[in-house]
């Protein structure tokens, strides 16, 4: 069967659907992944098939969302819709029609809603993945690009207001183009329930470490899994890395994810400075250090690497709260500090320092005295030997059914189910 996986977003966005593709592939299915085009060579590294992304690229937006503050809260979204969303879509919208063509079934993230539109026109089963709480309104779990917290019963089913009204935004950018490819009935975009008048398969997929268990008010198409972690196999890490690893002893990672961070010189000084006051070294993300690889004082800047290999030869793990990087991080065994900057990354923030293997995300604006603190807590004993002790409760999880084997599994249900009916 060849399978249409569309993603939009950055690399974190990108990378669990490689996994998924991956294990897709490996039964014999024909997948085709839909991605920014800064992420074509990442697709291709993989061994997949990239289909011919969107002209925009997501670095030269996020870059302009990060001046703009697009992303921070749904009021500045709303705002740029016209700037930001509104030139994209039909660059989007045409190339999600073309990686459909010919396919048996589209599944896409949230953001992707032109692949639905794609299912529609060529009448194709469709499948929704989220990598947080986005897909199912209900009381137990609060939207996480909404809430930085449980909020109980109908404030969290409240927040999911936010997804529909984006939902419904894009469903009238898309409309007249809907309208001219799609027959009635045309349900609303923001209408997850049903795809071609049957229910609409969504999966949540969330870090196992945080120990989120299926609500039961979910409806039987909404699905709880772990989050798929993508191997890097035998990908080595560069030399230069792999000789200041071995020069001593275990360093801390420091780096918050591709999105565009104010401030990211000062941010960065003050935290290399309370690091060496705690006598660590570090790995420090090329992105954030705005610098090349290489030697960088007592530390070291790396380029785009493995983090799966990186991350097992580090001591602690700071970073954003990206779901990808806080999933890596856990199954690598490193205590971490997040550093939440939009959206979701501040409902991991609070979800993982539950788990015992993070300190609760700052409240205020980062000091000395208040790094120290998170470093205290990051580099004690007790917390390294919970990250690790959750780390092996992790491996001998995914040792029984990996997720990326039990998201294959749903999308081959589905993709059958709807043969038979089609029968």
């Amino acid at each position: 069967m060849k399978i249409s996986i569309q993603t939009l977003g950055t690399l974190g966005d990108v990378m669990p659907y490689l996994a998924l593709s991956k294990a897709l592939a490996e039964r014999g299915h024909q997948v085709t992944v839909l991605a920014p085009r800064d992420y074509t060579t990442i697709i291709r590294g993989h061994g997949l098939t990239a289909a011919t992304p969107p002209d925009f690229s997501v670095g030269e937006w996020m870059a302009r969302s990060g001046v703009r503050g697009t992303l921070r809260g749904p009021v500045n979204f709303f705002r740029d819709w016209p700037v930001m969303i509104r030139p994209h879509i039909e660059d989007v919208l045409t190339r999600s029609l073309d990686a459909a063509r010919g396919a048996g079934l589209v599944l896409a993230n949230p953001v992707a809603m032109p692949a639905r539109i794609a299912a529609e026109h060529h009448r194709l089963p469709f499948m929704l993945m989220a990598l947080q709480p986005v897909l199912t309104p209900g009381g137990a779990l609060p939207c996480a690009m909404i809430a930085r917290r449980d909020m109980g019963g109908w404030l969290n089913r409240a927040s999911y207001l936010a997804v529909t009204a984006s939902l419904a935004g894009l469903g009238v950018a898309l409309a007249s183009a809907r309208r001219r490819l799609v027959s009635r009935p045309r349900p609303g975009l923001a209408d997850l329930s049903r795809h071609l008048g049957e229910p609409l398969p969504r999966i949540t997929a969330l870090p196992a470490i945080l120990d989120i268990r299926q609500p039961a008010e979910w409806d039987s198409a909404s699905r709880l899994v772990a989050y798929p972690p993508l191997r890097s196999g035998s990908t080595p890490l560069p030399d230069d890395l792999v000789g200041f690893l071995a020069a001593g002893p275990p360093p801390v990672h420091l780096g918050l994810g591709s999105m565009q961070v104010s401030g990211g010189a000062a941010k960065l000084a003050l935290w290399l400075d309370r690091l060496e006051a705690a006598g660590q070294r570090a790995v420090i993300a090329a992105g954030l250090a705005q610098r090349p690889p290489g030697s960088f004082g007592r530390h070291h800047v790396c380029g785009q690497v493995p983090h799966d290999r990186l991350f097992a030869q580090c001591r602690a793990v700071i970073h954003h709260g990206g779901a990808g990087t806080l999933d890596t991080a856990a199954r690598a065994g490193c205590p971490q500090i997040i550093l939440p900057h939009v959206l979701d990354q501040f409902w991991n923030a609070t979800m993982l320092a539950r788990t015992g293997v993070a300190p609760p995300p700052p409240k205020r604006t980062l000091d000395a005295g208040e790094i120290d603190r998170l470093l205290a807590f990051a580099l004690s004993p007790r917390t390294r030997d919970t990250a690790r002790q959750r780390r092996d409760e992790l491996a001998a999880h995914e040792a029984d059914l990996p997720a990326a084997a039990l998201i294959a599994d749903l999308v081959e249900a589905h993709a059958g189910n709807r043969t038979a009916s089609a029968r």
